[in-house]
């Protein structure tokens, strides 16, 4: 009888490389070649985790340095895929450290906001302030500037708001934007961050749709207290996020998790089949119908 053991097939290092090609991109990042705000692209990519794990189960028989190869590559190409895409704002768009666009009778506004690699705090502005939006970058190193793109249709605003580094060089440090919008019109707003902490305030605000898209950090989401009915959802990888809803504000909401944590107060909002509802949902004046969609994270509703 042969004592020989039978040849074990040879493993393919896939985490390994995925953690290579990980401090690859984080290398790039610190040598201010790549932006902070490609992640926010790059995340959608995580299907190829799924494809390379299928490669290294179909061809576990191959050569482990060409397969490794192979997923090495996939994976640059996905980056490669997503610096082309990522582009926030147009080419030779204008920064500056202050930005303020007059109201000048509009009757509501589309705002759109892409901040990331910076700590945003975004609020109300005064009910007797004139302005659609006061924007600040407070930044130490002053090189940060906002990145404001504005557009009019009749009582209609269209505004996009980001921001860049001097030069083309991204870095949080320091980054310490303050957005203030008007109390006084309906707003639809979307937040786009990836990399970012976010403190967003929207009590004082008529927001009547909010669509939040947030890649890693933590952000506190403060609901408009008398916006009437708003429609909100917001997605979250690899983030904290808590979520408030103020008193007097009934809702509905429906939640999505992989691999996270969605912790839901049920003595305001009880389960309700798919649903946490409030029970005074069908008569309240004002309320909020809000989905969640948390990708390996914590979502906290209060």
């Amino acid at each position: 009888m042969s004592n020989s053991k039978p040849q074990r097939a040879p493993r393919i290092p896939t985490w390994g490389i995925f953690l290579l090609f990980l401090g690859i991109v984080f290398l790039l990042h610190n040598f201010d070649i790549l932006p902070w705000g490609v992640w926010g692209t790059l995340w959608r990519f995580w299907p190829v985790l799924i494809i390379i794990i299928g490669l290294g189960i179909l061809l576990r028989h191959r050569n482990p340095w060409l397969v490794s190869l192979l997923v090495l590559a996939i994976l640059l190409a996905c980056l490669g895929i997503a610096i082309w895409q990522y582009q926030p704002f147009p080419p030779g768009q204008e920064t500056t450290r202050s930005y303020s666009q007059a109201l000048d009778g509009l009757v509501q506004a589309q705002i759109e906001t892409d901040f990331s690699a910076v700590s945003l705090t975004m609020s109300s502005l005064p009910a007797d302030s004139p302005n659609l939006v006061e924007a600040n970058s407070q930044a130490n190193n002053g090189g940060e500037g906002i990145i404001a793109d504005f557009h009019r249709q009749n009582n209609e605003g269209q505004l996009r708001l980001g921001m860049k580094l001097d030069g083309g060089s991204w870095s949080e440090a320091g980054a310490r934007p303050v957005v203030r919008f008007t109390r006084n019109i309906p707003l639809t707003i979307d937040v786009k961050s990836a990399a970012s902490n976010l403190d967003v305030d929207l009590s004082e605000l008529k927001v009547t749709e909010l669509q939040m898209d947030v890649d890693v950090g933590n952000h506190t989401v403060k609901m408009p207290a008398s916006a009437g009915t708003t429609h909100a959802h917001i997605k979250a990888n690899v983030a904290n996020m808590e979520i408030t809803i103020p008193d007097g504000v009934a809702a509905k909401l429906k939640t999505d998790g992989s691999l996270s944590t969605i912790d839901v107060n049920e003595s305001r909002f009880p389960r309700t089949g798919d649903y946490y509802l409030s029970r005074d949902f069908a008569t309240a004046e004002n309320r909020i119908e809000l989905e969640i969609d948390c990708n390996v994270g914590r979502v906290q509703v209060k």
